[in-house]
């Protein structure tokens, strides 16, 4: 297949999970499809990814779109039909290059990875059409208008019932639609999407670490709960100060030596805060993540605000550390995977789940035998496996077809 793709971020580095599920479909694909990427990226820093995708698609197109010009474009939407995440992405460039792509080549597909992208496919299109919701994003909108400031929570709820509508139309005319997991089918479905296919994501298998190998600096911080994410993510810092605040004290009460390890970029004043509190530690970038999951004696998800599938849960999964965490990121979770996840949403009831892994190793050991069987239940294959062999029955070709074209020169 000739696929043309659109996604609203550069997925290179796959350093958070909206790039992580792009990346891996790209690279995946890219071995029996030419694949021209169109997408954007915050900064010429961030563009330089684009040197690595070149090795994976046949040519790639990167628009630099400067966080502070977006805000521009969804502001002067606000009081328009547009939602403002889609016009954030409104891109005359952009529309021009693609609009330009699809006049010199006959492609099989387009692709679009996000909503916000599917306004620049031209309606009516001849083109068969995919398109990966990833999440319900207007959910997640809707969960941001129920906390915060009256102003902020009615531009949120504004947001989500402006989404909810986008959702439903772009849905209706593309010619497959995509989504993590079922919740976001639902959550979709509710908005008036009727036909949606569920494609989880996966999880690379971990590299063999031993824990008595374990930088010393990192030892001497054992035992700790760990949360892992980009930090600068309302979800992800809503979470760990819910932990750090209302959780841990609680803990601490009967574990005093029990250290809150938060590892991620970019992390916001009010995390960074967090590292005044008695065994909170707010580590920023690091080297390598795979130390500290291999180090942890529990892996938190305290989420009040979650969509789809949680990233950061998978790998604890595969790692063989258990999980603790709440009932938003647990639904997304299915199958044996289950059966070593302990869901709490009280601080209380948080707190007593996380004490008693660390009061009964046997816990420890059932995730560390079911870490085998879920590393291949969990990988990336199965599922862009399945995610090809709709992609090929949606164009009437056989998903082993390989399909050898002249290369293209970058755009």
């Amino acid at each position: 297949m000739q696929i043309l793709y659109l996604a609203h971020r550069i997925p290179y580095p796959p350093n958070k999970g909206e790039k992580t599920r792009c990346f891996h479909q790209l690279d995946f694909l890219a071995r029996r499809h030419s694949i021209d990427l169109f997408c954007f990226a915050d900064s010429a820093e961030e563009a330089q990814g684009s040197r690595t995708l070149r090795d994976i698609c046949r040519s790639v197109y990167v628009e630099v779109l400067p966080q502070k010009t977006g805000y521009l474009r969804a502001a002067s939407r606000l009081l328009g039909s547009l939602p403002a995440s889609v016009a954030y992405y409104d891109s005359p460039r952009m529309r021009r290059a693609i609009r330009k792509a699809l006049s010199l080549t006959n492609y099989d597909l387009i692709f679009v990875y996000c909503s916000s992208m599917a306004q620049f496919v031209p309606v009516p299109v001849k083109t068969q059409t995919v398109i990966d919701f990833v999440d319900a994003d207007s959910a997640k909108w809707t969960q941001y208008s129920e906390s915060g400031s009256f102003a902020s929570s009615w531009l949120y709820a504004r947001e989500g019932v402006s989404l909810a509508r986008y959702e439903k139309r772009i849905a209706e005319r593309f010619g497959l639609s995509i989504v993590t997991t079922s919740q976001d089918a639902i959550d979709l479905g509710g908005g008036g999407c009727q036909s949606i296919e569920v494609v989880p994501n996966g999880v690379k298998s971990p590299p063999v670490l031993d824990p008595a190998s374990l930088p010393a600096e990192l030892r001497g911080m054992q035992p700790y709960a760990l949360f892992v994410g980009t930090m600068n993510y309302r979800p992800n810092a809503d979470a760990v100060v819910f932990f750090a605040e209302e959780i841990l004290p609680l803990i601490h009460e009967t574990h005093p030596e029990l250290r809150f390890l938060i590892v991620g970029r970019d992390p916001t004043a009010a995390v960074r805060k967090l590292a005044r509190l008695p065994g909170v530690v707010v580590t920023g970038t690091v080297q390598d993540v795979h130390l500290y999951l291999a180090g942890a004696c529990v892996a938190v998800a305290p989420f009040r605000i979650a969509q789809g599938i949680q990233n950061k849960v998978l790998e604890a999964l595969v790692y063989g550390v258990p999980v603790v965490l709440t009932s938003k990121p647990a639904r997304a979770i299915s199958g044996p995977a289950v059966q070593v996840l302990s869901v709490a949403d009280s601080p209380k009831e948080f707190a007593a789940s996380v004490r008693s892994v660390l009061e009964n190793p046997e816990l420890r050991q059932r995730s560390l035998a079911a870490a085998p069987h879920l590393r291949t239940l969990l990988a990336w294959e199965p599922s862009l496996t399945r995610l090809e062999a709709m992609l090929a029955s949606l164009v009437g070709l056989s998903p082993k077809r390989e399909l050898r074209l002249p290369v293209m020169p970058s755009a």
